[in-house]
């Protein structure tokens, strides 16, 4: 089946190429188009590859090389066919007009536009989304299981105060402050004057600071928190979460499934620990 399905990917590269030729200047070179990621299933059923274009969004193309079944997920990338032959989890990236835009802003990394995660049952139609995902991972030689980690969950917007009304009497007040306040700064300034007549240019030297000592520093210097990841059970549905992550990791055959999460900010009980689960019995 295989040999069959390779001829077909070949085939498919240069007929992506060679749609609607035009004359070649530069207005078309945004447009062309290309075969990136290319897989097939273990039992040669499925292809699944990328086509990007030079600028933009590109798609992903899950299908059987009979033609029979079609799937095009658009910005899809990054696609692994689980060993079961069952499922293909991808990621999903923002609108690249939407990064753009934010990358000519210069927000920060954490402002960015998030990855979404897609998983797809070969052969079927609907497609679970899942968004602000960070990354994924499936066994190496077992299907069944999958564990993806969140992106930072979003800081609460603060409630922006409403400015307060002032009325003509209370800008009266205001400026009649403001110039009894320059009034005093000047008879500062003449007095000073006068005292540097008798005494000498001498008192007009700043008074020497006294040296304060440092301000103790903070008990310990904030760290980067982990995030929730959630470790999924395709043959069951069931899904068990772990709070502050930071690295992940299944054995080939999906035997142990190992879990290293941080310490928490401003939380002395909570400290970084290592996590073992044998992921076969639940």
């Amino acid at each position: 089946m295989k040999q069959f399905v390779l001829p077909f990917l070949l085939l498919l590269s240069f007929s992506v190429s060679a749609q609607n030729k035009k004359p070649l200047d530069h207005t078309v070179y945004d447009g062309w188009q290309s075969i990136g990621e290319r897989m097939i299933s273990n039992d040669g059923r499925f292809v699944v590859y990328t086509i990007n274009p030079q600028e933009g969004d590109g798609e992903l193309v899950v299908q059987e090389p009979s033609g029979t079944y079609k799937k095009i997920i658009p910005r899809g990338y990054n696609a692994v066919i689980t060993e079961d032959n069952r499922y293909v989890v991808f990621r999903i990236k923002a609108l690249f007009q939407d990064t753009r835009q934010a990358k000519i802003k210069k927000k920060t990394a954490d402002e960015m536009p998030k990855d979404s995660l897609g998983i797809l049952e070969l052969g079927k139609d609907s497609i679970v989304k899942i968004a602000k995902v960070r990354s994924f991972k499936t066994p190496e030689k077992a299907g069944g299981w999958m564990a993806y980690l969140m992106e930072k969950a979003d800081a609460p917007a603060a409630a922006a105060k409403p400015k307060a009304a002032v009325d003509s009497a209370t800008q009266l007040k205001n400026l009649l402050q403001m110039a009894d306040s320059l009034v005093r700064v000047a008879d500062s300034i003449r007095n000073k004057t006068k005292e540097a007549q008798t005494k000498g240019i001498a008192v007009l030297a700043p008074a020497k600071k006294e040296n304060k000592p440092a301000a103790p520093k903070a008990d310990a210097e904030k760290i980067e928190e982990g995030t929730e990841l959630v470790l999924k059970n395709f043959n069951t549905g069931a899904e068990r979460k772990f709070k502050l992550v930071t690295k992940y990791y299944f054995s080939k055959k999906a035997n142990t499934f190992i879990v290293e999460t941080s310490a928490k900010n401003n939380d002395s009980i909570t400290k970084a620990t290592v996590l073992w689960i044998d992921s076969c019995k639940w």
